[in-house]
């Protein structure tokens, strides 16, 4: 075993007649085997920046996960609980497909939800009787139960005839079919929109663009034209089967995943999704009132179902840049979250926390924000703060011009990775010798690790620091050998 795995072992030897003591202090890197993460993420109109800031920084936010091999789930919902499509609601299967013109005028919009019951591998094709824009807009108007046809004539099925038929008075070009869950390939490979030009015109397309209203947008090429009655599509890539042409990455639809967990394929492209809210919500921000509405009956065990385990640890984080104006005090939402995981929540942390990225900040005069960056200014997110420090979470700023570090320590935090080691005793700084040990066995031993290269030494506080990729992977073991400085 690495020295007997002895947490104290005082040694003495003598040198040059002084007697000097040394120390060895074993740790072993935690692991958290289950974390479920409800993410609060404000879509008021200031939004927009951060979350794209978010939405592209899914990695670093798993990346402890992964490490730690945690069987992780993560869950979104918005600071807005006066809507009731969102009051509380994982945001998942919702997305909207806009077409806009070269005016920025939406020509076309379908948004669909999770109430269609879009099932993964299945297209959505408007049956030819419905093909307006003021038509498209029902789940009854489409069809689930016919062979794709991208690019060509859409079958129809009885389920959804019975329409005006094509009706251009609202709209000269109509969203009629898309894909956007396929099975067979991955998402950035299968998913495609068509669009069909029911005018009696060809319709130039430049300056158009294929969008939501979250942070996607691809616009058409300056040479682009739909002929009269012809029907095009807007694919991923030009693999895809009658592709005209091909947006990438700068469109993308949502799948029907309420939730995220490590088994889900391609979760940062759904995550990005998730979190890109837009910023049509209320502006009256109900951060803790939107996670207590998420966690509570009835939506625990209907529309929310699963997320919740009851063998996971339970992670909230906020991410906005107003202040909480929920109605009930801090005290009484963290006493709900804790009651969600039982009563050793209430004192075990582990168990449930709040972390926040917020102004987090109190300014130095009140009505002053608590700080500025170049897309705006957040509000003191007092309350939230609030939430945070009594649960032993993480707090950062919703300024930072580059969120990856905050995610990254976000992630580390829930992950439960340990990434500082106070040592038992205070040690002579040129005496510090660490080792890093797959296992508790002398003969795994993987390195010796340099001071200011693998880890720091921080004296405030007499603790080893471990930073990003330099944090013991879970279950490794530390051992840390050093002579006890005099007078300690």
């Amino acid at each position: 075993m690495i020295r007997t795995l002895a947490l104290l072992s005082l040694l003495a030897c003598q040198e040059n007649g002084f007697s000097q003591r040394t120390q060895e202090d074993v740790f072993q890197q935690q692991r958290v085997n289950t974390v479920d993460v409800l993410l609060i993420v404000d879509n008021s109109c200031s939004m927009v920046e951060e979350q794209g800031k978010l939405a592209s920084n899914f990695d670093a936010f798993i990346q402890y996960f992964d490490e730690a091999e945690v069987d992780w789930q993560i869950g979104v919902v918005t600071t807005d609980v006066e809507d009731e499509r969102q009051r509380g609601h994982l945001i998942g299967g919702d997305d909207e497909i806009v077409l806009s013109d070269a005016a920025g005028r939406d020509v076309d919009v379908v948004a669909y939800d999770r109430r269609w019951s879009i099932a993964p591998g299945t297209v959505l094709s408007l049956d030819p009787s419905r093909f307006a824009t003021v038509s498209n807009d029902l789940a009854s108007a489409w069809c689930t139960d016919v062979t794709a046809t991208p690019g060509a004539t859409n079958p129809g099925c009885a389920s959804a005839a019975g329409g005006p038929g094509a009706d251009p008075r609202r709209g000269a070009v109509v969203i009629t079919e898309f894909f956007a869950d396929p099975t067979e390939v991955a998402d950035d490979a299968g998913e495609w929109v068509e669009i069909t030009n029911i005018s009696a015109a060809d319709v130039p397309l430049a300056g158009w663009t294929l969008s939501d209203r979250g942070r996607n947008a691809w616009a058409f090429p300056e040479d682009a034209v739909i002929p009269v009655g012809a029907s095009r599509v807007v694919a991923r890539t030009l693999d895809v089967p009658g592709a005209s042409w091909a947006a990438g990455g700068a469109f993308t639809l949502n799948n029907a995943d309420l939730f995220l967990t490590a088994q889900t394929e391609g979760p940062a492209e759904i995550f990005s999704e998730m979190v890109a809210q837009g910023t049509t919500g209320s502006g009256i921000e109900q951060g803790l009132e939107a996670a207590r509405l998420a966690l509570a009956e009835p939506l625990a065990s209907t529309d929310n179902l699963g997320f919740v385990r009851p063998e996971a640890s339970l992670s909230i984080l906020v991410v906005s840049d107003e202040e909480d104006s929920s109605p009930l005090p801090v005290h009484e939402y963290l006493r709900a979250y804790a009651a969600v995981k039982g009563d050793a929540a209430f004192r075990d942390h582990r168990l449930m926390n709040v972390s926040a990225v917020v102004g987090n900040r109190a300014p130095e005069f009140d009505g002053e924000p608590a700080c500025s960056s170049d897309s705006g200014v957040a509000d003191w997110g007092r309350r939230y703060v609030a939430a945070v420090d009594a649960t032993s979470g993480l707090h950062d700023s919703i300024c930072a011009p580059d969120f990856s570090p905050i995610v990254q320590d976000l992630g580390l935090t829930l992950s439960g990775l340990q990434a500082e080691f106070e040592l038992s005793r205070v040690p002579v700084l040129d005496t510090l010798k660490v080792s890093l040990y797959a296992d508790a066995t002398d003969e795994s031993l993987l390195r010796e690790l340099v001071r200011d290269v693998d880890y720091t030494y921080v004296e405030e506080n007499n603790v080893l620091r471990f930073e990003g990729d330099q944090v013991p992977d879970s279950q490794q073991y530390v051992l840390v050998e050093y002579t006890i400085r005099s007078g300690t």
